[in-house]
């Protein structure tokens, strides 16, 4: 039977971005959130490119660790569709919205600045993602970003297999 480790709580932080849902916006979503894993493509973002010419004016910046660092930080993401009722300035609109939600941790040790994904969260799912859909879809009059204050994340993390245990297992015997 395996067995697991309660890690945390932890700090977290947690943020969606809520659109309309519209068929002629799954490209550019689609092409939005697997830009988030693909270094090149982050450098290609004018905010990145904006930040990056800012930060060299610090001898310490580390370009790289920098970008490898919004990289890695978000790790995955969850989609989810709501209907709802809006108060627009023409009246309430009935509305179907597609929600993209983020939830960054520092996996490792919490003094270990190269892990820092908290801090850089921020800018990835505001700048990287929302700025993004709102400035490249260019026709809706809002897209949110919304950040949930103070989120505790724990998770149950598996052990891994006793390789003894494991292997006694797959032969269908004993140790």
């Amino acid at each position: 039977m395996a067995s697991y480790k309660l890690e945390g709580p932890k700090p977290a932080r947690m943020y969606e971005v809520i659109l309309p849902k519209k068929l002629g916006y799954f490209g550019k979503v689609q092409e939005v959130l697997e830009s988030l894993f693909d270094e090149q493509a982050i450098r290609a973002i004018p905010f990145v490119r904006a930040s990056i010419a800012d930060r060299r004016k610090d001898p310490n910046f580390d370009e790289d660790a920098w970008i490898k660092t919004l990289c890695q930080a978000s790790r995955g993401y969850s989609i989810y569709e709501m209907d709802g009722r809006y108060l627009s300035r023409n009246g309430p609109i009935d509305e179907r919205v597609l929600v993209i939600r983020f939830i960054f941790h520092n996996p490792g040790d919490p003094s270990d600045s190269r892990t820092d994904f908290l801090s850089a969260s921020v800018a990835v799912v505001n700048h990287l993602v929302a700025h993004r859909f709102a400035h490249e879809l260019g026709v809706e009059e809002e897209i949110w970003f919304l950040e949930y204050n103070l989120p505790q994340l724990s998770i149950w993390r598996r052990d891994p297999p006793d390789n003894a245990t494991e292997n006694a297992s797959n032969r269908g015997g004993k140790s």
